[in-house]
């Protein structure tokens, strides 16, 4: 991911991001514990997580304790989702601290990470309403790269307007049982912008900081509805990223 003016020493970082884990009778247990096997592999600087651990059902909340444990990182970072709220909310959010996982609920923490500040940015769920853009906002420091973890990936424009970088969802799954020109009509009928994968955004009028916000929506680890993935873009997955200065940038710090 090329980050416009990123700090030199944030050249070469690696962020891991997993969502949709949905532990529960969908979702076995060993394709949980290998999609946490897989992050710590990749020797992340952070992981992100962007919401719905849980399914429905309160017993859950007890699964993700056990199943989600052991993530490491030099910092894990975490939003919620619908599902989480839809089952309980407190619970979930209890589970992921119980493991020291930081809960970004419209607020912003700045990690020091080689030296550098890297801003990250959690916006509660806003399929349930618990979402509010200009709080998780409030404070952030101009300097330091943006990245931002909000479940649902709809509120990528606002999240531009407001200078972010990196914007971290899911949600989609992917669409989860893709049928090619079928999916994305019902998609595009219910008002969606973003089904899996890249999106540049635009940041519109009011966006003065960033000249560029990429958004990415994973399709996700678990299952909701089936055990089935099928069609393109579908595919389970953990996700890496690793952050670069343009190559402008990388030569103007060689040179000095």
């Amino acid at each position: 991911m090329v980050v416009d003016g990123l700090d030199p020493a944030h050249d070469g970082v690696r962020i891991v991001h997993l969502s949709d884990i949905h532990v529960g009778n969908l979702t076995p247990r060993e394709h949980v514990r290998a999609a946490v096997a897989l992050a710590n592999d990749a020797s992340a600087d952070v992981v992100a997580l962007t919401g719905d651990y849980v399914c429905w059902k309160k017993h859950e909340v007890g699964l993700l304790r056990e199943q989600l444990a052991g993530l490491r990182g030099g910092r894990v970072v975490a939003t919620l989702g619908n599902h989480d709220y839809f089952t309980w909310g407190a619970g979930v959010t209890g589970a992921l601290t119980s493991h020291g996982y930081d809960v970004l609920k419209n607020r912003h923490t700045s990690i020091d990470v080689r030296g550098a500040p890297l801003h990250m940015i959690g916006i509660d769920d806003p399929i349930t309403k618990h979402h509010d853009l200009d709080e998780a906002f409030a404070g952030v420091p101009e300097r330091g790269p943006r990245v931002v973890l909000c479940h649902c990936p709809e509120q990528a424009p606002g999240l531009a307007e407001r200078g972010a970088d990196l914007v971290l969802s899911g949600h989609t799954h992917g669409g989860q049982i893709y049928l090619r020109g079928v999916t994305d009509r019902i998609i595009t009928r219910m008002g969606k912008r973003y089904r899996r994968g890249f999106y540049d955004v635009p940041a519109g009028a009011g966006g003065e900081r960033a000249s560029r916000t990429q958004l990415y929506v994973t399709p996700g680890v678990g299952f909701s509805g089936l055990r089935v993935r099928a069609g393109d873009g579908t595919q389970a997955e953990v996700a890496l990223f690793t952050l670069r200065a343009s190559p402008s940038e990388r030569s103007a710090s060689l040179q000095q």
